[in-house]
C-alpha cells in the first residue's frame, strides 16, 4: 500500500510580519523534505504580499489557502487587545472551515503548525483531533518570560508597585540579569490582574503548551543556552531550527540572500540603494532600520537625523511612508525627504538581508525585532539596539549583556546617537566583531553540518510529523 504524504497546515499571526516570514521559510523547508503543506493567510495579508503563486513553482509541495479574518476592511488590524480578542472570535470559523474543506482532500490534514501568539488554532485543532505543535518567531528569552507572570503575582511583584520599568525581575530561572519590567509583555502594566484584558491575554499565553505537541522555535542552542534548558520544562519537546531564512537560503545554493524570502514583504524594497553601497568603502556605512511596525515623532526623525549626520559615518536609512505617529499630521522634513547630503541614502523600503551581507556595511542600528537580530548574526554585523515593544527589550539585554554584539541607545537625541555610532563604528568595532564572528560560527556550523543543532532538528521535527500519520 502506497503511503500517504504527511499534510502540514501553517498559519502565522495575521499582518505582522516578523511572523510570516520564519514561518513561511519553515514552510519550504518542510516542503522540501517531502511533505505536502498548506499555508494559511487571511485575504487581507494576501493582498499585501507578493509573488507568493512563484513560490508554488519553486516548491511543488507548498500550497496557499486565504481565509477571511472576519475584520471589516477599514479595521486598523494593529497589534492591540481588541485585534487579539477579535481574531480570537472573528477568524477561528473560517480556520476552522477550511481545515474541514482540507480533511475532504487528499491528503487529509496530518497537523498543524500554529504561530504561539494567537490560540485559535489550538481551539479548532483540539475540536477536531487534530495535533498541533506550536512555533515561536521571537525569542526563546521572551516566551520565558510568559511563563513568570503567574509567579510574580503570587509572590507580589505583578501588579507592579510603582513606575520605575528599568526595575530589575530577579528570581526567574534562565533570566537572571536579563529580565527587566519593561522585558514583559506590555499587558503587565495594567493595575489591576483582575482586567479583563489581563486575564484574556494569561490564557492565551498557557493555551500555547496545552495542547500542543511541541514547540518550534527560531533560534539555536548556542544563542540562548541559558533560557531553551528552562523553556523546555514547560513543553513536551523543543525544536529549535534557526536561524530559519539563513537554513532556506543555504539549501537554495543562496547563503546571505535575500531572494527566498522577500516573497514575505509588505513594502516592494528599493534596490537602487544597492548601487549606492556599491561606492561606499568596506564596513564603512551603517544600515538604518526600525522594521515594518515602529512608528516614530517628527522629533525623533530629527534627533537621529542630526546625530547619524554628526557622526560623519555613511548611512543607509530606511524611512517606511508610515513611519510618523498617527498624531502628528506634519510632513517628512524637507531635509529628510532631500536624502543624506554627501552621507546619506534614505529609502522607504531595502532588501535588508541583500544589505546586510553588503561589504560596505559595518553596523545596523536597528529595533531589535528578532528576525533583525539573527539576519545581522548571520552576516556579521554589530547592532546598535533602540528597542520599542514586544520582545525588543529583553532581545536588547540579550545583545548586549550576553551575547556582546551590540550597544543599547537609551536616550534619542542627536549628541548621544552621534556617541554611540562612533562607538559601534569606531572605537569598539573590533570587540563587537570577534564576538558576532563566534555566534555566527555556531548558527553555520548548526545549519551546514549534518547532525548539528537546526540541522538534526529539523530532521527530528519531519520524523515525528511522519510518525504521527503511523498511529
Amino acid at each position: 500500500m502506497e503511503q500517504v504524504v504527511p499534510h502540514v497546515v501553517l498559519h502565522p499571526l495575521p499582518t505582522a510580519l516578523g511572523h510570516i516570514k520564519p514561518l513561511l521559510c519553515l514552510a519550504q523547508l518542510l516542503s522540501e523534505a517531502g511533505l505536502h503543506i498548506t499555508f494559511v493567510i487571511t485575504h487581507h495579508t494576501h493582498k499585501s504580499l507578493e509573488n507568493l503563486s512563484t513560490l508554488s513553482t519553486q516548491f511543488p509541495n507548498l500550497h496557499f489557502e486565504t481565509i477571511s479574518d472576519g475584520l471589516p476592511d477599514d479595521h486598523p488590524r494593529s497589534l492591540t487587545f481588541d485585534f487579539f480578542y477579535d481574531i480570537k472570535t472573528k477568524t477561528k470559523p473560517h480556520f476552522k472551515e477550511l481545515l474541514l474543506f482540507l480533511n475532504t482532500q487528499s491528503p487529509t490534514v496530518t497537523c498543524i503548525i500554529n504561530d504561539g501568539c494567537v490560540s485559535y488554532p489550538i481551539d479548532v485543532a483540539e475540536e477536531l483531533k487534530i495535533p498541533i505543535f506550536t512555533f515561536c518567531p521571537h525569542s526563546a528569552c521572551y516566551l520565558l518570560s510568559y511563563f513568570c507572570i503567574p509567579k510574580l503575582i503570587e509572590d507580589g511583584r505583578l501588579p507592579f508597585s510603582d513606575d520605575d520599568m528599568n526595575c530589575e525581575i530577579n528570581g526567574v530561572p534562565g533570566l537572571e540579569g536579563l529580565l527587566r519590567r519593561k522585558g514583559l509583555p506590555a499587558f503587565c502594566v495594567l493595575k489591576d490582574v483582575q482586567h479583563p484584558a489581563f486575564q484574556f491575554l494569561v490564557k492565551e499565553i498557557f493555551s500555547m503548551n496545552g495542547y500542543s505537541s511541541g514547540l518550534v522555535i527560531n533560534s539555536f542552542d548556542e544563542l540562548e543556552l541559558q533560557i531553551l534548558p528552562q523553556l523546555a520544562t514547560h513543553y513536551r519537546k523543543v525544536y529549535t531550527v534557526g536561524p530559519l531564512h539563513a537554513f532556506m537560503n543555504s539549501k537554495n545554493g543562496q547563503y546571505h540572500s535575500q531572494l527566498i524570502t522577500s516573497h514575505a514583504c509588505l513594502w516592494k524594497a528599493d534596490h537602487n540603494c544597492i548601487a549606492w553601497l556599491d561606492s561606499q568603502p568596506p564596513r564603512s556605512v551603517l544600515y538604518v532600520s526600525f522594521g515594518s511596525l515602529i512608528k516614530m515623532s517628527i522629533s525623533q526623525l530629527m534627533e537621529l537625523w542630526h546625530g547619524l549626520v554628526n557622526s560623519g559615518h555613511p548611512f543607509l536609512w530606511v524611512i517606511r511612508p508610515d513611519a510618523i505617529s498617527s498624531e502628528e499630521e506634519q510632513m517628512i522634513p524637507q531635509e529628510l525627504q532631500m536624502g543624506g547630503k554627501e552621507k546619506g541614502y534614505i529609502v522607504d523600503w531595502a532588501p535588508q538581508e541583500e544589505v546586510l551581507a553588503h561589504h560596505a556595511v559595518g553596523g545596523f542600528f536597528t529595533h531589535t525585532g528578532w528576525n533583525s537580530i539573527l539576519e545581522s548574526i548571520m552576516t556579521k554585523i554589530p547592532l546598535i539596539c533602540w528597542p520599542h515593544m514586544s520582545d525588543q527589550h529583553i532581545n536588547t539585554e540579550l545583545v548586549t549583556k550576553v551575547l556582546r554584539i551590540g550597544v543599547e541607545l537609551e536616550v534619542c537625541d542627536r549628541s548621544t546617537i552621534q556617541t554611540i555610532v562612533e562607538t559601534l563604528m569606531g572605537t569598539q568595532m573590533e570587540e563587537f566583531q570577534e564576538s558576532i564572528n563566534r555566534i555566527a560560527k555556531f548558527a553555520e556550523d548548526g545549519i551546514l553540518q549534518v547532525g548539528s543543532s537546526s540541522n538534526h532538528n529539523i530532521q527530528i521535527l519531519v520524523a515525528d510529523i511522519k510518525k504521527i500519520k503511523l498511529n
